[in-house]
């Protein structure tokens, strides 16, 4: 994969990202009829969910190489997300009811999913107000293994098998809610969602996560990871050079990572 760091400016490369987003969403719901996707939380997504929100004028697609949805209606103004065969999950979530500030559903339900239709969504949210969080990350992987049974017939992989993850980076290499001083949970392989101890970062709460493997049986991985400061480690990482850091240990085995920040 050739690196996609080729934006100079942070709103190039968040049109970059919805762009690879919405075409990645219509071309798995025009091959099967829906596309599950996994979002990532925290304050870094909240222009690109906006963004994809709002829509992109369709010869955005043109400008940046990319091919227009086939699927998408003809002379729509702005192309979005097929909403109604979307279902949209969670790769992490603070342990926190979904009405507090922290909580990374309330950031994509006051971004991504801003005036939509509920009617039009399907979510599985992680419900990280769960006592003890064990029990939220109980819940939440029973719910998976239920939606994904049938994704699964015709497949040799034990875990779901996600569409679309899109993942952020920490500026300790984490990504999700696996961080680099939690070897245990980086080593999980039983377990397609955790409960994790509490960071030594803010919000200093436990999480619920994806588990490492559930991450690299993804269709695609996108990082979306603006802001100069983290380019450099978002590169390194990029090239194979920090296998040690979380965001490095996300392969995708049998699909694409792709790496979006800017030029370092």
């Amino acid at each position: 994969m050739k690196p996609q760091h080729l934006c100079e400016t942070e709103k190039e490369l968040t049109r970059r990202t919805a762009a690879l987003i919405i075409q990645a969403a219509w071309q798995a719901a025009s091959k099967q009829g829906h596309c599950t996707i996994a979002l990532a939380g925290g304050n870094s997504p909240r222009p690109l969910y906006r963004m994809i929100s709002g829509g992109l004028p369709p010869d955005l697609f043109t400008r940046l190489n990319l091919p227009l949805p086939a699927a998408v209606p003809h002379g729509e103004a702005t192309v979005s997300l097929p909403w109604r065969q979307c279902i949209f999950f969670w790769g992490d979530e603070r342990c926190v009811p979904p009405d507090d500030a922290r909580s990374n559903y309330r950031m994509a339900d006051e971004e991504l999913f801003c005036g939509k239709n509920p009617e039009e969504l399907t979510m599985f949210r992680m419900h990280g107000e769960s006592s003890p969080p064990e029990a939220g990350a109980e819940a939440y992987e029973a719910e998976l293994r239920q939606l994904f049974i049938n994704e699964k017939k015709g497949s040799d992989s034990s875990y779901p098998v996600f569409d679309l993850i899109l993942l952020g980076l920490g500026p300790d290499g984490h990504t999700a809610s696996l961080f680099p001083d939690n070897p245990a949970a980086l080593a999980e392989t039983e377990q397609w969602v955790q409960a994790v101890r509490a960071p030594d970062m803010e919000p200093k709460v436990m999480r619920l996560t994806l588990s490492l493997p559930v991450l690299n049986h993804a269709e695609t991985v996108v990082f979306y990871s603006p802001g100069k400061e983290k380019a450099a480690l978002a590169a390194s990482i990029e090239r194979g050079e920090r296998p040690d850091l979380p965001a490095g240990m996300v392969k995708a085995l049998k699909g694409r990572v792709v790496w979006l920040y800017p030029h370092p």
